[in-house]
């Protein structure tokens, strides 16, 4: 289907835009990562990966790589069915604490345990990326590192009441006005080191660097043909 902006959000700093010449798709249901590509100017289609993700991580992947290998599983599901020509973008966020993942929250009371978790720590995001076009694929992982500020009960109660947690990895969007203060004042959630867009689910300057990298690629096969 043809995306659609459900989810708007803002972010500090230019991306780079890597001209493409195929069809652009993006093989998640992610409002957010839908919208960074929107606002950095790509036209493209979301089709939702039709697999689950993995329960666990096998002990044989490395933390680091597992993000990208479920990014793979994802791409690889929707390339499958398309035709050939197309760029297929996979990705798949997580939250680390101390080496071990912090997986999406069930529900509210899971929430507030996860979010209770982070309070007043340090922690990782990882984004996995992995990018499928005629036998080409590019994977990599960027990683963000964040501090969460010791959390009050009426900030926790005020953001489990929002529903804002949904579907997010650690149950916070870093995006998220409740998560941001007051026009960006006292954010709950700062950001240490590595990229922004990468908190919400999508590194745009790694996705571009390795869109021009896959772009090299098939260029340097056609001039092989």
């Amino acid at each position: 289907m043809k995306h659609q902006s459900q989810t708007r959000v803002s972010h500090p700093g230019g991306v780079t835009r890597v001209a493409l010449t195929c069809p652009l798709v993006l093989a998640s249901a992610s409002p957010r990562r839908a919208d960074l590509l929107e606002r950095a100017g790509y036209r493209f289609s979301v089709i939702a990966s039709p697999v689950s993700e993995p329960a666990r991580r096998p002990s044989s992947v490395p933390l680091r790589l597992w993000p990208a290998c479920v990014a793979g599983i994802k791409a690889q599901a929707v390339a499958a069915k398309l035709k050939s020509h197309t760029l297929v973008i996979g990705a798949d966020t997580i939250v680390t604490l101390g080496g071990q993942i912090i997986n999406k929250a069930r529900n509210r009371h899971h929430a507030r345990e996860i979010l209770l978790r982070l309070s007043g720590r340090e922690h990782q995001i990882l984004t996995g990326l992995a990018l499928l076009s005629d036998g080409h694929c590019r994977f990599a992982t960027a990683v963000s590192i964040c501090r969460m500020k010791k959390l009050s009960r009426t900030w926790l109660n005020a953001y489990l009441d929002s529903g804002l947690w949904r579907g997010k990895a650690g149950a916070y969007g870093i995006q998220d006005d409740l998560a941001n203060g007051a026009g960006g004042k006292d954010p709950i959630i700062r950001l240490l080191h590595g990229e922004w867009s990468n908190v919400v689910g999508l590194p745009m300057n790694l996705l571009a660097q390795e869109m021009a990298l896959m772009k090299q690629d098939i260029q340097h096969k056609d001039a092989k043909l």
